[in-house]
């Protein structure tokens, strides 16, 4: 699997996180991404967390020990926090989600990746706008997540100076010190 978050780990972005190039709010947020879904299932039961995770990995494929998508989505339900809007014909994320669990074969996380696809599919045909969110959802997490912002060469968040240089082909110097702060290269 290429995921470019499993090329940066939360201990090689701390002395940019630590730095002066994020604002106290940015660096918050990060870090609180970082540590979010470090514990157990709690909103879901064992096995559909189980099931949400191989999920979660065929779809936005990742590292689940790294990047926890899965059970950032069971910590988010557990704490009762929404995006603030659905389909008025979708029930609530944690019922659109567990519906959309269940409608999967019961020996879906034995089945070979291309079985788990077919099923996946089928799912997503019976439950198209539960689907569309879980994806939206991994998605986004996934990429607010600084370990894959910087593995798609994205270093945007340390904005505490303001980015001037905002043209093609031109680095900006905050881009150039946040790079030295990770003691790489600018890609």
């Amino acid at each position: 699997m290429d995921d470019p978050a499993s090329k940066s780990s939360a201990l090689e972005l701390a002395p940019l996180l630590s730095s002066p190039l994020l604002t106290p709010a940015t660096r918050h947020a990060l870090q609180d991404r970082l540590e979010q879904g470090a514990s157990g299932f709690v909103a879901f039961s064992p096995k559909e967390g189980e099931v949400l995770e191989a999920v979660s990995v065929l779809l936005v494929p990742h590292d689940p020990l790294l990047l926890p998508l899965a059970r950032r989505i069971d910590a988010r339900l557990w704490r009762g926090e929404a995006d603030g809007w659905r389909y008025d014909s979708q029930p609530p994320d944690g019922e659109a989600y567990r519906a959309l669990l269940a409608s999967l074969p019961t020996d879906f996380l034995t089945l070979k990746e291309p079985e788990q696809t077919a099923a996946l599919r089928s799912a997503q045909h019976a439950h198209p706008r539960g689907f569309e969110d879980l994806l939206a959802e991994l998605t986004e997490s996934y990429y607010a997540d600084p370990r894959s912002q910087v593995g798609i060469a994205f270093v945007g968040f340390a904005d505490a100076r303001g980015w001037q240089e905002t043209g093609l082909d031109a680095p900006d110097p905050n881009e150039e010190a946040a790079w030295r702060a990770l003691g790489r290269h600018q890609p």
